[in-house]
């Protein structure tokens, strides 16, 4: 009866075990992290004013464009086109999901230095008069255009897009909407 004893004392010891490894491996995996972008266009006044499809309809968009124009001008900023956070921590080896709520096209662009976007006429009013360079780049793994209402991979954390350390992110559509990322 002692031995009976041992072998189960032993293959609760393997099962305990076993469960601990399996939940710091589990512990360990990537994650996702959402970056979320957001605007609050309204299709009609927008897309009378800068054409069909610069703003999709959904339940994100209220403003009227000549509130977002008069916001711009006076605060260089429209505060609801914006990224979800001014600033992300990422571990190392989690990967990135980039999250348009909004209603029109942004960019998720890394950047050495910010600057303004590739729309001179929001460049001046937000006062980025010179566009960052990396803005005036096609779309790339750096430069991911984001459309309305869509969900796009983003670079992993650790990656030579985002290495460790700190990268600065702009959309190069609405400069104001600026980043950072400090991957761990």
């Amino acid at each position: 009866m002692k031995r009976h004893h041992v072998v189960l004392v032993a293959v609760g010891v393997l099962v305990l075990s076993g469960s601990l490894l399996l939940r710091a491996r589990a512990a360990a995996a990537p994650d996702t992290d959402s970056i979320r972008m957001w605007d609050n266009c309204d299709p009609a006044t927008f897309n009378v004013t800068l054409g069909p499809g610069a703003c999709q309809p959904g339940a994100h968009g209220t403003e009227r464009f000549s509130i977002f124009f008069g916001e711009l001008a006076a605060d260089r900023v429209a505060g609801a086109w914006r990224f979800g956070s001014t600033w992300y921590s990422i571990a190392s080896g989690d990967s990135t999901a980039l999250d348009n709520r909004g209603g029109e096209l942004h960019t998720f662009t890394t950047v050495a230095k910010f600057g303004g976007g590739f729309k001179p006429v929001l460049n001046q009013l937000s006062g980025n008069p010179v566009p960052a360079p990396e803005c005036l780049q096609p779309p790339s793994a750096s430069n991911i255009f984001v459309e309305a209402g869509t969900v796009e991979i983003g670079p992993a954390a650790g990656s030579t897009v985002l290495p460790l350390g700190t990268t600065k992110v702009q959309c190069c559509v609405h400069p104001w909407m600026r980043t950072v990322i400090n991957v761990k």
